[in-house]
C-alpha cells in the first residue's frame, strides 16, 4: 500500500513555497522556522485514508551548511491550541539528500529516541500518545533555526511498509573524521600533520598538580570540616559543600564522558567516508559492534596513527595532565573506569541497568509495586560492591534521565488506570481509592463523574481519567506522588545497605518537569539534574528551596558552529571565545546558590562527525577528532575552575555577562 500526499493541498504557513521542476518544494523559512499543514476529518487528511499506513515517507534536503531539524506535528479532534499533541524532530545532515520515514506506531509515544535510518540524524519524540485515528491536523516543517533557511521536501507518501534509504555518492568525511567539505582554523591537514603535533603534546611532563590551594582531591585548602574518609555533605551554616576525604571543602568540578572514544556509526552509511580500515588490522580497536549497529572511532585510529600499541597510554597520560591543568578535579559519568583507576582523581560513576519489570507502565517506567521491581532492585545494588573502599568515587547516580519523565505534567497514574495490563500497581491503587472513599463505590462515582459497580472494575482500564473530575486529577496526582517515591526508594535503599560510604546522587533527571519528580528525595544524599540552560541557577533554587538538599548538574553544555562540526548542541553560542563566557556565566551564577555542589561538562570529546549511535554530532568537546583542544573554549574554564570556591564562599564576585547565544543547531 502506498498513497502519496498531494504537497499543493498542504497550507503554508510562516514560510514561503516554490515549486521545483519534478515534483519537490521548497520551504522558505525565516528563524522561527515554518511549516506545511493540512487539516481533515479524524484518520483522513488531503483526502487519503491514514488509518491503514504504518510509515510516513518523505525524501529531503537541508540546503544550509549546518544540522537542521525537521518536525512532524500532530493535532487530534478537540485540541483548539496552537500546539500540536505530539511533535517528531528528525534531525538532517546539510545538503545531503535522505529519505525520512517516521513509524506511526510511536504515536503511542512509548519510545521517546527512535533508531536511526541511513542518513538520518536523531530523532526524538516528544508529547503524549495519540491514535492516528483521532488526527485531523497535520505539519510537515522545520524546528528554529539560526537564521533564515531552506528545506527541500519531494516524494511524501504514507504506506505499509518501511522504505529503502537511498544516499548519494559522496564522501563526506576525510581519512582522519574531519569534514571534508569545509575548513576552520585548527582543522588538520594531514597525518604527517597529525603526527607531529600529537607526539609533541604528549612529551609534555604529566607532573601537573592541581592549582595551589587545592588538596590532593581537589579540594579547598581554605575550609576545612571533618574527615570521614569518604565523599560527603556537610551545611556550613550559610551553603551545602561536598567534603572531600580528608575533610576540606570540595565543590565537583567535572568532565563527563573522559574517554578516548569518539564513536561514528558507520552500518549503513559507509560510503560516505573517504576511508574506513580493515577491522582485524592494526585499527581492531577502533571497531565495535552495539545499540544495534556498527561503529568506527575516528578519534581512536587517530591515536593509534601516531602511538602504535602504546596509544591508550599516551592518551591517558595526556589527558590525565589536562583535566589537573584546566582545573576539573572530577571525572564525569560516562568515562572509562580504566581511566579512572589510572588517574587517581574523583569520580562519579553511573550504575548500570536500573531495575525493570517485564510489564511498563508508560515507556520506562516499571510496575514499582510488583516483587520483580524488587528482585532487580536487589540484583542492581550488587554492581556496588565493585567500588567497595574506594576514596575516589564521590558517588553513583542511579540512572540518567528517565523517558517518562520528560513529559510536563505526566500524570503517571493516569498512565497506570489506562493501561490494560495486570500490574501489582494497579492492585495497589486501586486498594488506595478504595481506602480513600471508605470502600463506597458509589461515594467514589460521585467524585469521579463514574458509574462503576466496584472498584474492582478500574482494572479493565479508564483513559484520560485525570479529566473525569477535579477530585479524579487530585486522587491520581497524589497516587503519582507514591509511585515516583516508590520508584526512588526502593534501589536507594538496598544500594545504600550495600554500599553506606558512597553518595547516592539521584536520578539526573533532564529537568523538573512536574514537581512530583521531586517525591523520594530523601532517599539521596545529593539531588541531580541536568540543566541545559544559560544559567541553572533558578532550577538549583527551586529544587533546593524544596528539598533543602545539596544539589549536582550532571551534564551542561554550549557549543558553536565556527569549528568543524555542523551541529551547537542543545545550546548554542556564536564562538569558542563564547562558549568560554558561557561556561563561566553558566558555572560561576550557579555556585552564587547556596545549593550548588558541583557541575559537569558535557563532554571531553567532540563527537562523531556523521553522529553517534543516535546521530548527534555536536561540536560540544574540549577537544576535536584529532585531540586538538579549543584554546579558547578552555581559557574560559580555566579562569573559572581557578576561582570558583571564592564564588561559591562570597569572596568573589561572580561572572555575570551572559555569552551571545545562538538557536540551539542539531538533532
Amino acid at each position: 500500500m502506498k498513497k502519496t500526499l498531494d504537497l499543493s493541498k498542504f497550507t503554508p504557513i510562516n514560510c514561503r513555497v516554490e515549486n521545483g521542476q519534478s515534483g519537490e518544494v521548497y520551504l522558505i523559512c525565516n528563524g522561527e522556522g515554518g511549516k506545511l499543514k493540512i487539516e481533515g476529518i479524524p484518520g483522513s487528511l488531503g483526502d487519503v485514508d491514514w488509518r491503514d499506513a504504518k510509515y510516513i515517507i518523505f525524501d529531503a534536503v537541508n540546503h544550509e551548511d549546518y544540522v537542521m531539524g525537521v518536525t512532524l506535528e500532530f493535532w487530534v479532534k478537540g485540541n483548539t491550541g496552537h500546539h500540536p499533541n505530539l511533535t517528531v524532530i528528525l534531525g538532517l545532515f546539510p545538503k545531503l539528500k535522505t529519505r525520512l520515514s517516521f513509524p506511526l506506531e510511536a504515536l503511542n509515544s512509548q519510545k521517546m529516541f527512535l533508531d536511526r535510518t541511513p542518513g538520518k540524524l536523531k530523532t526524538v519524540v516528544f508529547g503524549t500518545k495519540v491514535a492516528i485515528e483521532e488526527v485531523d491536523r497535520f505539519a510537515i516543517g522545520t524546528m528554529k533555526y539560526f537564521k533564515d533557511h531552506k528545506l527541500e521536501i519531494s516524494n511524501l507518501y504514507i504506506s505499509d511498509i518501511e522504505p529503502n534509504y537511498p544516499l548519494p555518492d559522496v564522501k563526506l568525511v576525510d581519512e582522519l573524521g574531519q569534514l571534508n567539505d569545509r575548513e576552520w582554523p585548527g582543522k588538520t591537514k594531514s597525518i604527517d600533520e597529525l603526527k607531529i603535533w600529537l607526539k609533541k603534546e604528549a612529551a609534555k611532563p604529566d607532573n601537573m598538580t592541581f592549582f595551589g590551594n587545592r588538596s590532593r582531591y581537589g579540594g579547598w585548602l581554605e575550609k576545612r570540616f571533618d574527615s570521614t574518609g569518604y565523599f560527603r555533605t556537610e551545611h556550613d551554616g550559610k551553603r551545602w559543600w561536598l567534603v572531600d576525604p580528608d575533610g576540606y571543602a570540595f565543590l565537583s568540578i567535572g568532565l563527563d564522558c573522559v574517554s578516548p572514544g569518539v564513536q561514528g556509526r558507520v552500518d549503513g552509511i559507509k560510503k560516505l567516508y573517504k576511508w574506513l580500515p580493515d577491522e582485524n588490522g592494526i585499527y581492531k580497536d577502533a571497531w565495535s559492534k552495539g545499540d544495534g549497529g556498527e561503529y568506527f572511532d575516528f578519534a581512536i585510529a587517530n591515536l593509534i596513527r601516531v602511538f602504535g600499541k602504546a596509544w591508550w597510554n599516551e592518551w591517558a597520560k595526556m589527558t590525565r595532565r589536562r583535566l589537573v591543568e584546566w582545573g576539573f578535579n572530577t571525572v564525569g559519568n560516562w568515562s572509562s573506569l580504566k581511566f579512572i583507576r589510572y588517574a587517581k582523581l574523583p569520580y562519579v560513576w553511573p550504575l548500570k541497568d536500573f531495575p525493570e519489570t517485564t510489564e511498563k507502565i508508560f515507556r520506562d517506567f516499571p510496575d514499582v509495586f510488583s516483587q520483580e521491581y524488587k528482585n532487580n532492585a536487589e540484583r542492581f545494588a550488587e554492581q556496588l560492591k565493585e567500588f567497595e573502599g574506594d576514596p575516589y568515587m564521590i558517588g553513583y547516580f542511579l540512572r540518567n534521565e528517565p523517558q517518562w519523565a520528560f513529559i510536563h505534567n505526566l500524570n503517571i497514574a493516569e498512565e497506570l488506570l489506562e493501561n490494560e495490563e495486570e500490574l501489582a500497581s494497579k492492585e495497589v491503587l486501586i486498594k488506595f481509592l478504595s481506602t480513600r472513599y471508605d470502600g463506597d463505590v458509589e461515594k467514589f462515582n460521585e467524585a469521579w463523574n463514574l458509574n462503576l459497580r466496584s472498584f474492582g472494575e478500574l482494572k479493565k482500564g479508564i483513559k484520560r481519567a485525570s479529566k473525569l473530575s477535579p477530585k479524579a486529577s487530585e486522587d491520581l496526582n497524589e497516587f503519582s506522588r507514591i509511585m515516583i517515591k516508590t520508584y526512588v526508594e526502593i534501589p536507594s535503599v538496598v544500594c545504600k545497605r550495600v554500599d553506606p560510604h558512597h553518595m547516592n546522587l539521584g536520578m539526573r533527571y533532564a529537568y523538573i518537569a512536574n514537581e512530583n519528580l521531586l517525591a523520594g528525595y530523601e532517599n539521596f544524599d545529593v539531588f541531580s539534574i541536568n540543566c541545559y540552560k544559560i544559567t541553572p541557577y533558578e532550577d538549583i533554587e527551586q529544587i533546593g528551596k524544596i528539598t533543602e538538599m545539596p544539589v549536582i548538574i550532571g551534564e551542561f553544555h554550549h557549543g558553536a558552529l565556527d569549528r568543524g562540526l555542523p551541529a551547537t548542541g542543545i545550546r548554542g553560542v556564536a564562538t569558542q571565545q563564547e562558549r568560554g563566557r558561557a561556561y563561566r556565566y553558566y558555572m560561576e551564577t550557579a555556585a552564587t546558590s547556596r545549593h550548588f555542589v558541583g557541575a559537569h561538562h558535557f563532554t571531553l570529546n567532540d563527537q562523531a562527525a556523521l553522529g553517534r549511535f543516535d546521530g548527534e554530532n555536536f561540536q560540544i568537546g574540549c577537544v576535536d577528532i584529532c585531540q586538538r583542544p579549543y584554546y579558547e573554549f578552555i581559557e574560559g574554564i580555566m579562569q573559572t575552575n581557578r576561582i570558583l570556591y571564592e564564588v561559591a564562599d562570597g569572596r568573589q564576585a561572580n561572572y555575570d555577562q551572559p555569552p551571545k547565544e545562538i538557536p540551539r543547531v542539531g538533532f
